[in-house]
């Protein structure tokens, strides 16, 4: 897995403690799979762009939120 896949996986894992919300709902939310979804944020699957999306449209945040910004 890339390093940038890594540093935007853990932005949103940060999102989602920082905004307490259970992986269940967003895995809901956005239309994924929750094991997709878990198996993403725990076990360091790399993130496909069209889950990327969905997880930012469930959020109602931009598209760029979880990318790096350096």
């Amino acid at each position: 897995m890339d390093n940038i896949d890594q540093e935007v996986i853990n932005n949103i894992k940060n999102y989602i403690l920082k905004n307490d919300i259970s992986v269940r709902k967003l895995a809901d939310e956005a239309g994924i799979a929750y094991h997709r979804l878990w198996s993403i944020l725990k076990q360091n699957s790399s993130i496909k762009i069209g889950d990327y999306i969905a997880i930012c449209k469930a959020c109602h945040e931009p598209f760029d939120i979880f990318i790096p910004k350096n």
